[in-house]
């Protein structure tokens, strides 16, 4: 028995037919890599919309899973959005107000958390670093800051 059909080439079983896609894919990737076989099979016009396909269907399944990963943290974005905007309709009520000690120092460890998350987001909008440090992890618990 030759060693393609005991791999499963060469039959008709749904396992031959994943094993035929799987050799078939990596067969087909190490000619694409030659710059010659590769603009061959551009010029057939059913491998080339194949191979479109094929790319849109990733590009596709690679949006779906930013956007299904993104999902929560643009849900946070947009409470942290309706928090400031509460904010912004409180602050103004709080001219003339006095605070001891205490409450001053609970204010300004809340903001330095805002501060951080804000700090945070920007530098993953701008420079794409996602990284939260130590610090950083510690300020939403409440227990840092």
């Amino acid at each position: 028995m030759s060693p393609h059909y005991e791999a499963g080439i060469g039959d008709n079983s749904q396992s031959g037919d994943v094993c035929d896609d799987a050799v078939a894919s990596v067969v087909t990737t190490d000619f694409l890599r030659r710059p010659a076989v590769a603009s061959k099979a551009m010029a057939d016009d059913t491998a080339r919309h194949a191979v479109n396909e094929a790319q849109f269907d990733r590009f596709r399944q690679q949006a779906q899973f930013v956007h299904q990963e993104a999902a929560p943290q643009l849900q946070r974005m947009e409470h942290s959005s309706q928090f400031v905007t509460t904010v912004g309709r409180i602050v103004p009520n709080l001219k003339g107000e006095h605070y001891d000690d205490a409450e001053r120092d609970t204010i300004g460890r809340g903001l330095a958390r805002v501060r951080a998350a804000a700090d945070w987001i920007e530098n993953a909008v701008t420079r794409g670093e996602v990284d939260l440090d130590e610090q950083f992890q510690k300020l939403p618990k409440g227990s840092g800051e």
